[in-house]
């Protein structure tokens, strides 16, 4: 049984269960007070082991454009965002992420995975709204950017419903939109540096009537293979809208390098799962996260539900002659 299939069916026994949902799951703590940009430069570059011998690539971050804004976040701001959990669930949802990001760092960085281009930019979808896409996306932002050797980028590409820009306080920042429709504008313009671990935030920017045409543009190609090589040492998610309601999803996954699916447990049916698989490239990595799983007794989260299922053969789902 594939481990896509395991998901599917674990995602059926939680929608039978009479528990209470959660809002979402995943993340780790601030940038500690006193912990700069130089300190993460110093650890990636002083890192050391045989694990650089397998990359695709040598970290280097004199690659990397310097973001001409910044912005301080507070927790507490970003729990009553619901884009941080509760302080009662914090170790246990860092935990969780810290497993479902070793995966994407794999596939990003070493070099025996045939991922194609852009293989360090993953973008973060849903079949539905509502799945905690842009939660899980900030968390595996947050738990890749505590790693020693590698950085994060987070991307608001939900043009259309903005949240993570909403909730950072950047809805009127200008953002990707601005930068896809004007060539002025300066890729260093809508870099936003913050305290969250050295992440870089690229705000949505403004709402547009054409923005799927934007998103399908040959600027935003180019500005995913900018992104995947001037942060060639960092994970570069994007937050996307949801496949099965907009167009920009689609169009976004064609540029993307690998993909993370967010299936809500006890909600996500499991045809617009197979809906929204099938509408993404076959040849590129996707791995899904069953979200929002909690056990029977309603006080906590269940790790055998709540997990990254690597996906597989696509026959390996709808047999050998789909």
């Amino acid at each position: 049984m594939s481990k896509i299939q395991k998901a599917l069916n674990a995602l059926k026994d939680s929608r039978e269960r009479q528990s209470q949902g959660n809002p979402g799951s995943g993340g780790d703590e601030l940038l500690p007070e006193g912990k700069s940009r130089t300190n993460r430069l110093r650890k990636r570059n002083g890192s050391s082991g045989n694990s650089e011998s397998k990359l695709r690539r040598p970290f280097d971050d004199s690659y990397e454009t310097t973001p001409k804004h910044s912005i301080v976040l507070d927790s507490n701001d970003l729990k009553k965002a619901g884009l941080l959990p509760a302080d009662e669930d914090q170790e246990i949802i860092a935990q969780q992420f810290r497993r479902i990001k070793r995966p994407v760092l794999k596939a990003a960085f070493e070099v025996d995975l045939p991922t194609g281009d852009n293989a360090n930019v993953v973008m973060m979808a849903s079949a539905m709204p509502g799945a905690g896409k842009s939660f899980c996306a900030f968390n595996l932002v947050q738990s890749i950017a505590i790693e020693r050797d590698v950085g994060a980028v987070l991307v608001d590409a939900d043009v259309l419903k903005p949240g993570i820009s909403r909730s950072l306080g950047l809805q009127d920042h200008v953002g990707l939109i601005d930068y896809l429709l004007d060539p002025t504008i300066d890729f260093a313009d809508i870099l936003v540096a913050t305290n969250l671990n050295d992440v870089v935030v690229i705000p949505a920017g403004r709402k547009h009537p054409q923005a799927t045409e934007l998103l399908a543009s040959r600027r935003m190609q180019d500005l995913v293979a900018l992104l995947a090589t001037q942060y060639q040492s960092r994970a570069v998610v994007f937050d996307t809208p949801p496949l099965l309601l907009t167009n920009e999803a689609q169009v976004l996954a064609t540029n993307m390098g690998q993909i993370v699916l967010v299936i809500e447990a006890r909600v996500s049916s499991q045809e617009s799962v197979m809906r929204a698989l099938g509408m993404l490239d076959r040849e590129k990595p996707i791995n899904a996260i069953l979200n929002k799983s909690r056990n029977a007794a309603g006080d906590g989260y269940q790790s055998d539900d709540y997990g990254y299922y690597p996906y597989p053969k696509w026959s390996d789902i709808n047999g050998p002659d789909a």
